[in-house]
């Protein structure tokens, strides 16, 4: 006899797959706008253009899950391409603060319309989606929220 496995199973295998394709999806939309950026530096546009304001070079870092000296590397990498630009607060001047330039901006949107649309595929992919199985994908997407 054959069985099947249990809820918290089924659901944690699912949740992986659909970490592994989200992956995925963002490398398609990566490659579809004719960039080579590493997982880490797109993570790291994505932080920087969360912030209007800019944001440290430390708070990078933690939201990457890396040291300091690494993500400044990271990030000096993308300021010689142009995305971002860095420059000391009026504060403190220990404190490096980074923005993304227009070009920056421009392939982050562009990126994350290309994703949106992959996104839109696989969804339409699935069918109808009931209410119960909204308020889930929502749930899921705010328990992920300290991760972004």
């Amino acid at each position: 006899m054959t069985t099947s496995p249990g809820p918290d199973r089924a659901a944690q295998t699912g949740l992986e797959a659909i970490v592994f394709g989200a992956v995925a999806i963002t490398a398609r939309a990566l490659n579809a706008a004719g960039v080579e950026l590493t997982l880490p530096q797109w993570r790291a546009l994505v932080i920087v253009g969360s912030a209007r304001t800019g944001v440290s070079i430390s708070d990078v870092a933690v939201r990457l899950g890396s040291e300091l000296s690494p993500t400044s590397r990271l990030i000096g990498r993308l300021e010689r391409r142009g995305l971002v630009v860095t420059g000391k607060t009026d504060r403190d001047r220990r404190v490096t603060r980074v923005h993304l330039t227009d070009e920056g901006r421009a392939l982050r949107r562009q990126v994350i319309e290309r994703r949106r649309r992959l996104i839109a595929e696989v969804l339409a992919s699935v069918g109808m989606i009931d209410v119960a199985g909204a308020d889930l994908l929502a749930r899921l997407g705010e328990a992920f929220r300290p991760f972004l």
